[in-house]
């Protein structure tokens, strides 16, 4: 068996795949329902939404397959994505590609394979929705015009999840999707025994900000607030927007001192850069609140809630608080 071929665009392919955070994460009804159609309208027993990972593929749905991934090496879609047609393999005991392959010799016993590449707007084949049989068979154009509507049906939903994943306005992690990081990287800490620093940045009075210079201009604070933060602690940290007017920066590694000194850095430098409307530059108060990794902590929501409670303190009192 000849090794899988890779896609010219394979670094940016995979970025793409990795953006739309939905590998290893429960299918949903939508997924599942595109999944039982392709099954029952080709008359097929197995159904896959197959996403081509670094190694692997793995499956975000699937009908007829018990297995949630295999190697890449051995997957017919590590083909598929080499081409923006549909891919059919009417025999594969007969195609020299496939003929010695393990899903061949054995279980599931594929013969019959149609793929259609699952490509994002951008242009990059992140998988396929494919079909599988034991028995060979042919695909008839009305087939693979269905295979391919269903195709595009499961990436409209796929780039649908992404956006609610970003805050659309920052592109930012939303609340939930933060928590999810954050939880993940509190276990991580937890079984390293490393620090780990939650950040809240408030912005006080965007409300009347926007009251009195309208929502374009507030947009455009909210914007500029998550440049700067990414600008001041960099790449190996996490950012989420996590709630209308408040930002999180979670830290791995990073010790409390350390961490006071850099966020009061940050809200003295926003203080001072002010906002500029129609030529004049207007304050726009900003505080903070933070929290260290605890060993009574029992999972990210404890640091968050101490960090929340930090920011609502250091409002009320006008001074940046630790939690």
């Amino acid at each position: 068996m000849s090794a899988y071929p890779i896609p010219d665009n394979e670094a940016e392919r995979q970025a793409a795949l990795e953006e739309q955070h939905i590998l290893d994460k429960e299918s949903d009804e939508d997924f599942n329902r595109i999944t039982r159609l392709a099954s029952q309208m080709l008359g097929v027993p197995t159904a896959l939404i197959s996403l081509v990972d670094r190694e692997r593929q793995w499956f975000l749905s699937r009908v007829g397959l018990e297995a949630s991934e295999t190697p890449r090496d051995v997957a017919f879609c590590a083909h598929a994505i080499c081409s923006d047609e549909v891919m059919v393999v009417n025999d594969a005991s007969e195609d020299e590609r496939f003929k010695d392959n393990p899903l061949v010799t054995g279980n599931p016993h594929i013969r019959f394979y149609a793929g259609a590449p699952l490509q994002t707007r951008s242009g990059f084949n992140l998988g396929t929705l494919c079909v599988i049989s034991p028995q060979p068979r042919q695909l008839t154009g009305n087939e693979q015009q269905l295979l391919e509507d269903l195709a595009g049906m499961v990436i409209q939903h796929m780039e649908s999840r992404r956006n609610g994943y970003l805050c659309p306005l920052t592109g930012l992690k939303n609340r939930r999707p933060f928590f999810d990081a954050g939880q993940l990287e509190f276990q991580r800490a937890r079984q390293s025994s490393e620090p780990m620093t939650l950040m809240l940045f408030g912005l006080d009075d965007l409300h009347g900000f926007c009251v009195r210079f309208g929502q374009q201009q507030g947009d455009r604070v909210l914007q500029e607030v998550s440049r700067q933060l990414q600008t001041d602690f960099g790449e190996s940290v996490f950012y989420g927007r996590v709630s209308e007017n408040e930002f999180a920066v979670l830290c791995p590694g990073l010790e409390g001192q350390e961490g006071t000194v850099l966020a009061e850095g940050v809200r003295a430098g926003l203080a001072l850069h002010g906002w500029v409307v129609e030529g004049v530059r207007h304050p726009l108060p900003v505080s903070w609140g933070l929290a260290c990794l605890r060993s009574d902590d029992t999972g990210f929501q404890d640091l968050f809630q101490r960090a929340a409670g930090a920011l609502n303190q250091a409002r009320l009192s006008g001074m940046a608080q630790p939690g």
